[in-house]
Parts: structure tokens; sequence; C-alpha cells
């Protein structure tokens, strides 16, 4: 009896080699080659560079902008203003001719720094000087508020930002005063912002 156990716990690991070594000759052997082989290349296009300035921002009617807005332009115009700064307010329909004026590779865009939780005298002084440019609560905005807008002192105050968000030139603040009309003084500027951007 005790032969015959033996002989099947023999046949039994005979048979399980067997199987084992036969399933490991399937798979190849891994190789030198293998080893070292090194990672395939990716295929997709490098990611752009990341953007100077990142932000989530809400317009007076609510709609959603962030930093892509830049990169659609050249060059974007930031005006940042309250409703309750006069001089803000009285170069507004100055900016809402601007607006319409624009070289097609330049965009603007108006930041109020009202209290957010109140938007509603901003709203109303931009309609009622027929301003159809997207106006950003700007202290709604923490991408806003740690970045440029904590360095503004006073309003207005105008810059410009690349298609990357970098600055371009020095900031304006106040409202231009020249002999020609707020809006040409504004184009003029961008002209020179353009030109700045054109030498780099």
């Amino acid at each position: 009896m005790k032969k015959t156990v033996a002989l099947l716990v023999l046949l039994l690991l005979a048979i399980g080699c067997q199987n084992v070594q036969a399933n490991a000759t399937d798979a190849p052997a891994p190789t030198a080659a293998m080893a070292e082989a090194p990672a395939a290349e990716p295929t997709s296009a490098p990611a752009e560079a990341p953007y100077a300035l990142s932000f989530t921002a809400q317009t007076l009617d609510r709609e959603t902008v962030t930093e892509e807005v830049l990169g659609q332009y050249e060059l974007t115009m930031v005006n940042v203003w309250a409703s309750w700064c006069g001089p803000c307010r009285s170069e507004l329909p100055a900016l809402s001719e601007l607006y319409g004026r624009l070289p097609e590779n330049v965009n603007f865009l108006s930041i109020t720094v009202d209290d957010p939780g109140d938007l509603s005298d901003a709203k109303a002084i931009l309609e009622e000087n027929g301003c159809t440019f997207p106006c950003l609560d700007g202290q709604g905005s923490a991408g806003l508020m740690g970045g440029f807008l904590s360095r503004v002192m006073a309003i207005p105050t105008t810059l410009f930002l690349d298609s990357r968000g970098n600055e371009v030139g020095d900031w304006m603040l106040g409202v231009p005063q020249t002999g020609s009309s707020v809006t040409d003084a504004y184009l003029s500027e961008i002209q020179a912002r353009l030109s700045q951007l054109s030498g780099r």
C-alpha cells in the first residue's frame, strides 16, 4: 500500500512539473535587449507653455471666462474699474467705442472691483453706456485677486497682456489725457504694444 501511494505521488509530481515546464516554454524568456528597450516616444504634440496668469472668473452675465480667452488674441487690453469711481464712469462711452474699433487680433476685457455680493450698479452703468464688452467680477475670482489685481493701487488702471498672459509694457493709470479723443489715445497705446510684441 505504501509503495502504491509513493508511486502515485511521484507520478503526480512528474505530471505537474511537465505542465509547469510546458507553460513556461510558451512565453518567450526575457532577453537583455527587451530589458533595456527605451520607453516609446510620445506621439502627441508637445504641450504649449503654461499661461503666466491663471484664473476662472464670471462675467456680470454669469458666463465663465478663463485665461484661455487670452490665447485667442495676440493682445488683450484689460481695464480695471468700479461703479463708484467717477473717472471710470466717464471713460465708459470711449471704451464702448473702442471695443467696436479694435483690430481683429486684439481683445478687450473689463474687470470691475465692485463688491461681488452686489454687482447691480456696475451692470446698470454698463447698460446705460451701451457697453457690450465682457466685464468680469474681479473680486469674485481668487486667480485675478491673487494676480495683477493685487497690485492695482488706483482706478481706472489699464494694462495689456499677450496671448500667454504676460504683461506688455507699462500700466496706464487713470484716463489718458491727450489732445485726441480717449478712444484714439487707447488705439495708439494698442498699436505701441503690438509693436513691442513684434520686436520680442
